[in-house]
């Protein structure tokens, strides 16, 4: 679709833009000979009107304050390891539908393989339902939407999910969130901070969160030297045997039930090792932790979506642009405030 302004037109025209926009909308204060002209450079140069624009602009003329524009779509797309939506998953639609409905806009919100539809059925659906733009929520880089009709609709994907086809990009900011963490927790009095996450997690965000850990480790030199407890599955067996070798004051990861593991093996929580959720949205029991805030990611791609929309901006885009969201510290009954005779015991 062509992204061509009034004002290349009026500039073809030899008129303002202003005339141009009056001319194209049906304007009567335009001469008809005038409207005509423009009308027929605008066709020749590939111009279309932005219907969307059109619609918001006739609710303010009529002083409407409650207007719908357009639907949007939430597309989940699913994988082998996470073949259902989790809690954030749930999160981010909330706070895009949330969002899209303040903007005048409804979401639809679809889950690629739990209705039999493939990439062209889904196409099918989003055009038979008005839908003008898609949210892409991956777990992990797939081929299964490769022949969607990216050129048809504006899009927009929640945190790397997906390597190709490149969209534009809603997602944390995974190294100054858990940087963030790190220095807080070294000023409770932490100095051996142990880190533990999936293989799976780490390789879905491209390994940001332990790029971030390494790179903490390296500069800060009074935070501990304990290897990263990276596997498959993190279990009870593994954890054990990682904590009793190198005994951290604190771990961070992703898995709550490492608290009970701890307590298991006699550890007391927080007053012997503190423990502290990556994903305090999935915890499943009181703890601090990182809010990743996927509401807020859901809200801002809904924003950034419709903004595509209302510019006429369609398919696959030339430069991808990142939004990135900080997480927030959350406190909890899993840390305390070190003193500095248990720190250097």
């Amino acid at each position: 679709m062509s992204t061509l302004s009034l004002g290349s037109i009026a500039a073809t025209c030899g008129v303002s833009a202003s005339t141009v926009s009056r001319a194209l909308s049906g304007h009567t204060a335009v001469r008809e000979a005038t409207r005509r002209r423009i009308v027929a450079a605008a066709r020749k140069l590939g111009y279309r009107r932005n219907d969307l624009v059109g619609k918001l602009m006739a609710h303010v003329r009529t002083g409407r304050t409650q207007r719908f524009l357009g639907n949007l779509a939430a597309i989940h797309v699913p994988s082998k390891s996470q073949p259902r939506m989790l809690p954030t998953h749930r999160k981010i639609i909330a706070g895009a539908i949330a969002r899209a409905r303040e903007l005048g806009f409804q979401l639809y919100e679809f889950s690629v393989g739990q209705d039999g539809l493939g990439p062209g059925g889904y196409a099918r659906v989003l055009r038979a339902r008005g839908v003008h733009g898609a949210i892409f929520l991956y777990t992990e880089p797939t081929s299964i939407m490769a022949d969607f009709p990216w050129d048809e609709f504006a899009t927009i994907e929640i945190d790397y999910g997906q390597r190709e086809p490149l969209l534009h990009t809603v997602c944390l900011d995974h190294y100054t969130t858990l940087l963030g963490a790190l220095e807080r927790l070294q000023s409770l009095g932490y100095r051996r901070i142990g880190f533990f996450v999936t293989e799976f997690k780490d390789h879905r965000i491209a390994h940001k969160w332990s790029a971030t850990f390494a790179s903490f480790q390296r500069h800060w030199l009074d935070a501990g030297n304990i290897p990263m407890l990276i596997s498959d599955d993190i279990e009870e067996a593994s954890f054990s045997k990682w904590y009793r070798r190198y005994k951290p004051d604190v771990v961070i990861g992703h898995v709550d039930e490492a608290v009970t593991w701890l307590q298991r093996a006699g550890v007391r929580v927080p007053a012997d090792t503190g423990f502290f959720n990556l994903n305090w949205t999935e915890r499943k029991r009181p703890c601090a932790g990182l809010d990743l805030r996927m509401e807020l990611q859901g809200s801002v791609a809904a924003e950034a979506l419709i903004a595509q929309i209302q510019r006429s901006e369609r398919g696959l885009p030339a430069d991808p642009r990142t939004i990135m969201i900080s997480g927030r510290w959350v406190d909890g009954p899993t840390l305390r405030r070190v003193s500095a005779a248990s720190a250097s015991s």
